[in-house]
């Protein structure tokens, strides 16, 4: 576990060192050579629309046909889910192997997920017998919650272009220039030895 943990960090660190020496060497561009900062923005900014994808994602689909066509192997298969759900935790589950394995402070949330469990592979295991049976009877609570949120407004929140960040840091390319070599050698110095010898504990 240690040795995964161990290779994640020295990862994420290279990351961060390899985008420090890129950060490095745009700022020493932007001190001596902007312009070709600027020809090598306009070469990277490309725009790529994620409006057709999200328009699929975006359509309400229908699922009652199926459920109430297949109400029997639906109700079915999802009893039998709960069941195995709560076979597991009454009869299989080992507490104390958890309890080892986890922080003295993390019982409490251990607990209550546990009882979460329990109490919605209940509830699980009477929808499944209600659907297999009489699903007529969720009809009613199905109208209310079968509500539609669309995502458009967020989605088109988030898909619209911005260009002032890459305005302003070209039109003060020198103050950026020394703010971003300054932030990068801060990165490289403090992460390079880590990365280099490996000596920090997390």
């Amino acid at each position: 576990m240690d040795a995964i943990k161990d290779i994640l960090v020295r990862f994420f660190v290279a990351i961060l060192c390899g985008g420090s020496v890129f950060g490095f060497l745009v700022g020493v561009g932007l001190l001596l050579k902007p312009e070709r900062i600027v020809l090598l923005n306009q070469y990277f900014s490309r725009w790529f629309s994620a409006e057709k994808m999200t328009e699929q994602l975006d359509r309400p689909r229908s699922a009652e046909r199926f459920l109430y066509r297949h109400h029997r192997l639906v109700g079915g298969a999802l009893f039998i889910g709960a069941i195995f759900v709560l076979y597991t935790f009454l009869f299989s589950y080992n507490m104390r192997r958890i309890s080892a394995a986890a922080a003295s402070g993390y019982w409490v949330l251990l607990d209550a997920l546990m009882a979460i469990l329990l109490v919605g592979s209940v509830l699980a295991a009477l929808v499944g017998i209600i659907v297999a049976t009489r699903p007529s009877l969720l009809r009613e609570i199905e109208k209310s919650a079968n509500r539609w949120i669309a995502t458009e407004g967020i989605v088109q929140l988030f898909n619209s272009m911005r260009y002032s960040p890459d305005r302003h840091i070209l039109r003060r390319g020198k103050i950026a220039g020394v703010f971003i070599i300054a932030g990068s050698l801060y990165i490289l110095i403090v992460l390079g030895p880590f990365l280099w010898r490996g000596g920090w504990k997390f």
